[in-house]
């Protein structure tokens, strides 16, 4: 019997010293910067920026690349191809720099070098591709940031009165099929309108 309040003596003891303090809660770097609306940061210039990523061996090490850039202010999207070895990203300069994004790769354990207008040196071609299913800018959107991300797409712009994307890319990496089904994943309706040496609509900023 008295073995018995011995054990519920140690028992209550026990209880009555552990540390019941919540755990440090670290939260992830904010994607805007702090104190700066996400309007004013949407309708400001963007840049991309494209690296050479060497290491990489599986879908956890792409993960872990985009995370870690996705985690610096004024990211807007980041996209790893593992088999590629290639990191594509689209940021605001007013508050992140190629640099800071470089080491960003480089503190997860992979070897970053910026690739200096990769784009520009290849052979560029335009394509017009109809859109079915956009109701507002956000669908616009959503559409160009799907596109911006994938590599050797230099510029693509969607306009929702027309219904349609003007997509300037590397036909040697990616192609036009390639660009529809991009846009089809986002939930539209893709439809190629015209394709090679066309004239810009967009306008020149």
């Amino acid at each position: 019997m008295a073995s018995k309040f011995l054990a519920l003596s140690c028992i209550r003891n026990e209880s009555t010293t552990r540390d019941l303090s919540p755990r440090p809660h670290y939260p992830s770097m904010p994607k805007y910067p702090k104190g700066v609306s996400v309007e004013k940061i949407i309708e400001g210039s963007e840049a991309k920026a494209l690296f050479s990523v060497i290491g990489m061996t599986c879908s956890a090490c792409a993960g872990s690349v985009e995370k870690a850039v996705k985690r610096l202010p004024g990211i807007r999207e980041a996209a790893v191809d593992v088999l590629g070895n290639r990191a594509q990203v689209l940021y605001y300069p007013d508050f992140v720099n190629k640099e800071t994004i470089r080491e960003a790769i480089e503190d997860v354990g992979f070897q970053a070098t910026l690739i200096e207008d990769e784009v520009n040196e290849r052979a560029v071609q335009t394509c017009r591709i109809g859109i079915k299913g956009m109701t507002c800018t956000s669908c616009t959107r959503t559409v160009e940031s799907v596109l911006q991300v994938i590599p050797s797409v230099q510029k693509a712009q969607v306009a929702l009165a027309t219904e349609e994307a003007e997509i300037q890319y590397d036909p040697n990496v990616v192609s036009h099929t390639q660009l529809m089904e991009a846009i089809e994943d986002t939930g539209f309706e893709a439809i190629l309108v015209a394709q090679g040496k066309i004239e810009a609509r967009w306008d020149s900023k």
